[in-house]
């Protein structure tokens, strides 16, 4: 599904942060977005996916949106394989769920709750839930945030491999780390 963003403005207070911005996503397509700290990258994400409104301009309707916040936004109680159970509403099964995570974490950490994981397991248990959810476009706030850069690679070939050709949008700032990998690179 192409998603399509015209003339989107969005200000806060006096500071724009955007203007009059345009950009098409075309449908399957690898994007990420990098701009310096203030440059509305998250605000953006946060447009496209209904948390703001935008002060001008229009975003495509009827997407799907699945997310990795820059705060991981877990059930600190549940397990790794609890969290992916929870965005399906149950439609998928536990063992398919683990053998989903395995992929990412080790075996051990799986039905561990995730408030006893590190802040990079808890991360890639994030990037798996968005992974999972039924979606039509993934969208990733600073996914790799707390992930050394072996850590970073593995997890990047994992979204790649998972994302089952649905049209995937990352901000970073970590673009150095990513040069390899087929992103186009989009700026704010």
């Amino acid at each position: 599904m192409e998603i399509q963003i015209k003339k989107l403005s969005h200000s806060f207070g006096d500071k724009v942060i955007f203007e009059h911005y345009d950009l098409t996503l075309e449908s399957g397509g690898l994007y990420g977005l990098t701009a310096p700290s203030g440059r509305g990258k998250t605000t953006l994400l946060r447009i496209l996916m209904g948390f703001l409104a935008p002060d001008a301009g229009t975003t495509s309707q009827g997407v799907r949106y699945s997310a990795v916040f820059q705060t991981d936004r877990l059930l600190p109680g549940r397990s790794a394989v609890d969290q992916l159970l929870f965005v399906c509403g149950g439609k998928k099964d536990r063992e398919a769920a683990a053998r989903f995570l395995s992929g990412l974490l080790p075996e051990n950490s799986l039905h561990q709750p995730v408030g006893e994981l590190s802040g990079g397991m808890q991360r890639r248990v994030a990037i798996a839930r968005a992974l999972w959810a039924e979606s039509d476009c993934v969208l990733m706030d600073e996914p790799f945030t707390g992930l050394d850069e072996a850590t970073l690679h593995q997890t990047v070939d994992f979204i790649l491999a998972n994302r089952q050709g649905r049209t995937l949008l990352l901000s970073t700032h970590q673009k150095e780390l990513l040069i390899a990998y087929p992103f186009e690179w989009l700026s704010i």
